[in-house]
């Protein structure tokens, strides 16, 4: 496979050393390779050495399938002292209590395993409301990091060293799910002992199925970079390595090609699975061809990694810089005049919207995906004699189900707007909390048609709503039989044989590929936010009422313009400037004539490159 935007695809296995962040890595294998498109399947601190894929080109595709692999690590704790950071990069403090032998350390170590409950260090990448917790733990304002379930599969001590009896040292082996905090476990055990502990030193052995032993060190690559394509090549593993756990479906060469143009596959050879199994799509010879759901019979496809018969593929953008337009693309209105009622929460609709065809969702980002379904609620809801509506929601649902909410593609306000620019007529806001969490599908089908007339449905063969999601197309069309609504089942969208999904877009964006988000958005990354007053430097401060997506730390050039909101007017952003991000906090630098406190929103043109300056 070739990768589209130039280089190579497959995954490297990297030996991280210490002094890299892992940003670092990503970097120098970029420019060594000569793929633009390079990201990596988990973060290591800069002192850490050991294990890091970097998965590139169409590889960056399945970074989603490895964020949850297990990981091993070997970890040397040094007992008798604190860290403010849990590693060895904080300022120490000495334990109050004695130093703990190897026995009482080892007998520690039994209530470590399994599942635990683990705080996060308070120097680490954690968001609370928008705010990064090392960010706040180096003003002096240590957030409140809620503990969270972990898995220790494995946690014993390999090497003792009682040489300095006031400040032993352990080296341990450590086996664990993904999250897991090694500096924590450090941590934790020291307070246990009541001497204290940090991590001294941390090496990652293994990263799901990808472990030292098949490791390249950077001095590798650079030699293989020297010698050419192919020595590059051979230290790549195929795009699929990994992903054996996930069950392969044969397909016939006919269903090949309605899996390449993103179509369901009834197929030949059905597996014995349970509805929503992830599995592998291969050719008769057993080559991947894509990742999809069973879904009660149907193959769904996720991602697809073959071009459609006669499918014209985009040409990779040539190199050279990217002159930013003057002015950002006016919003384009799907229909025109359109005046959509927003409602607050199911409980204030009434008769007087009338007949609703409905999609039900958080629509966060309202990328190329979003705007698919929805002109298929269009036109379901023309077919009968409906209005088109919009179910959403005032705050992620993963806030309230994993305590910490994604970063927003989409102001809220923005996203009302950019709704009815889509055809919406109707948008209700509902409140996501934990009753509505709990409710059954068919409960929440009925506080609907209690209150307006209800046409039906518009669902991607995945999606699902209610109490353990147990409203999908087929329980919900069963339903619709009985009380006479319909559902309307359409096709995922894909782009480049990839399903769009919000997660993927912010995966994009963390990584600083800025083109692979547009491409999947549809439009420049926008966020919304509150100016500050000018520092001494001349740059302002931007503030995030909400957390929001952005690219790593940089400069980058930017459109500026006035927020959007129902009662304001899309107008486009028009001013040119420089937004500089470090450490998440963004400033912004130009004349850009907007004062101390407004709301603006900053369209994403592109990074500026070293060297260059905003006149």
């Amino acid at each position: 496979m070739t990768d589209t935007t130039g280089g190579m695809d497959g995954i490297l296995v990297i030996a991280k050393e210490p002094g890299f962040t892992s940003h670092d890595v990503v970097g120098v294998v970029r420019r060594l390779t000569g793929t633009r498109r390079a990201g990596h399947g988990g973060t290591l601190d800069p002192f850490a050495s050991g294990v890091l894929p970097v998965f590139l080109g169409l590889g960056t595709r399945i970074v989603e399938y490895h964020m949850g692999d297990d990981k091993a690590y070997r970890a040397t704790v040094c007992f008798g002292a604190t860290s403010e950071t849990d590693d060895r990069d904080g300022v120490l403090t000495h334990g109050a209590g004695p130093a703990p032998t190897r026995e009482s350390v080892e007998a520690a170590l039994s209530e470590f395993r399994g599942v635990i409950q683990q705080r996060p260090p308070d120097y680490s990448a954690m968001k609370v409301g928008g705010r990064r917790a090392y960010q706040m733990a180096r003003q002096g304002t240590p957030l409140e990091l809620a503990p969270r379930a972990v898995t220790i599969h494995r946690l014993d001590m390999v090497d003792w060293d009682g040489a300095d009896p006031g400040r032993p040292v352990a080296v341990l082996e450590v086996s664990c799910g993904a999250g897991t905090y090694i500096r924590s476990l450090a941590r934790d055990l020291g307070e246990r002992l009541g001497c204290g502990a940090y991590l001294g030193a941390l090496v990652r052995s293994a990263s799901g199925p990808f472990n030292l032993a098949a490791a390249h060190s950077l001095d590798d690559v650079r030699r293989a970079a020297a010698e050419g394509p192919q020595a590059l090549a051979a230290l790549l593993l195929p795009v699929d390595s990994g992903l054996e756990g996930m069950p392969a479906v044969p397909l016939t060469a006919d269903e090949v090609v309605a899996a390449s143009r993103g179509q369901q596959i009834k197929p030949v050879h059905k597996p014995q699975l349970e509805f929503g199994t992830r599995i592998r799509l291969t050719d008769d010879g057993g080559a991947l061809i894509g990742v999809a759901s069973w879904k009660g019979g149907r193959c769904v496809p996720e991602k697809i990694f073959v071009s459609a018969p006669g499918a014209v593929r985009t040409p990779a953008r040539t190199a050279g810089p990217r002159v930013a337009p003057t002015v950002e693309p006016r919003l384009h209105y799907a229909v025109a005049g359109n005046k959509m009622d927003v409602v607050a929460g199911i409980n204030a609709m009434t008769p007087a919207l009338g007949k609703l065809y409905l999609a039900v969702g958080v629509f966060d980002g309202l990328h190329r995906g979003h705007l698919y379904l929805l002109r298929e609620l269009r036109r379901a809801a023309e077919r009968a004699g409906a209005r088109a509506g919009v179910i959403t929601f005032d705050a992620h649902p993963e806030e309230l189900i994993e305590g910490l909410a994604p970063p927003l593609l989409c102001d809220p306000d923005e996203r009302l707007v950019r709704l009815q620019a889509a055809g919406v007529e109707v948008t209700v806001v509902q409140h996501f909390d934990h009753a509505l969490r709990m409710t059954p599908y068919d409960s929440f089908v009925e506080a609907i048609r209690s209150r307006v007339g209800l046409a039906g449905f518009v669902m991607t063969p995945d999606a699902a709503f209610g109490h353990d999601r147990g409203g999908t197309p087929e329980t919900l069309a069963a339903l619709g039989e009985r009380l006479g609504f319909t559902v309307t089942a359409v096709s995922s969208f894909l782009s480049n044989g990839e399903q769009v999904r919000s997660s993927e877009i912010r995966r994009r964006i963390s990584a600083g590929d800025l083109t692979g988000a547009r491409s999947l958005l549809g439009r420049s990354l926008g966020v919304t936010g509150v100016l500050g007053a000018a520092a001494s430097g001349g740059a302002m401060p931007v503030t995030f009422e909400l957390p929001v997506s952005l690219p790593p730390d940089g400069r980058y050039s930017v459109l500026v313009g006035p927020a959007w909101g129902p009662s304001l007017p899309s107008a486009p952003a028009n001013r040119s400037g420089v937004a500089e991000i470090g450490e998440g906090v963004l400033a912004l630098e130009g004349a850009l004539g907007v004062e101390p406190g407004a709301r603006l929103r900053m369209v994403f043109e592109g990074a500026v490159p070293t060297g260059d300056t905003q006149e």
